[in-house]
């Protein structure tokens, strides 16, 4: 008897781990995932094993050396959604991760590599304009930001973080143009 209550609980684990597993791939459960009933936006800790990795940008700072890498991730779904229509489905995630480089001579010259968090960053798209009263929501998004031990979203509101998309804002906040699995391009 106690071993088939074990058996049971594992199996009911397991189907749990993979349903979670799975529902962050699928834009239509983002909202379930990821935001409560408040707007209130989670980290999503898994992102680099359930999501896809969109590109990376480098940071060159004003010393002209490498600042930062920033990697973009988002669901393979949304990919494909916006490739065939031109637009973000609602629930599409995007998180970007901060990280800081270092570097070192080698045969090959000076390579830069990641190190630590730095910071991170999410994205949330809310095509029903959910949390009108919310003020990380607006203009289509949900705006995030967590610090290198991402607990909560210590982004005082959305233009805090828009403030760096704005070149951006006739482009629905996203720098699109740099990522080349991206093929609608407005």
């Amino acid at each position: 008897m106690m071993l088939r209550i074990m058996i049971l609980t594992s199996l009911l684990l397991c189907n749990y781990v993979t349903n979670s597993y799975a529902s962050l791939a699928d834009p239509a459960d983002t909202f379930g995932e990821l935001v409560d009933d408040t707007g209130t936006i989670a980290f999503p800790h898994a992102f680099q094993t359930q999501l896809v990795h969109l590109g990376t940008t480098a940071v060159v700072g004003e010393n002209m050396l490498l600042k930062n890498l920033n990697g973009i991730y988002t669901q393979e779904a949304s990919i494909e959604i916006y490739n065939q229509t031109g637009l973000w489905p609602d629930g599409t995630v995007f998180v970007k991760d901060v990280k800081h480089v270092s570097s070192e001579r080698l045969s090959t010259g000076l390579v830069y590599h990641q190190q630590n968090n730095d910071i991170f960053f999410v994205m949330v798209k809310d095509t029903q304009q959910r949390f009108t009263q919310n003020q990380h929501w607006g203009e289509g998004w949900g705006w995030a930001m967590f610090g290198q031990a991402p607990e909560m979203n210590e982004s005082p509101n959305r233009q805090f973080c828009q403030a760096c998309h704005a070149p951006r804002e006739s482009n629905d906040w996203l720098f699109t143009d740099q990522y080349p699995a991206l093929l609608k391009q407005k």
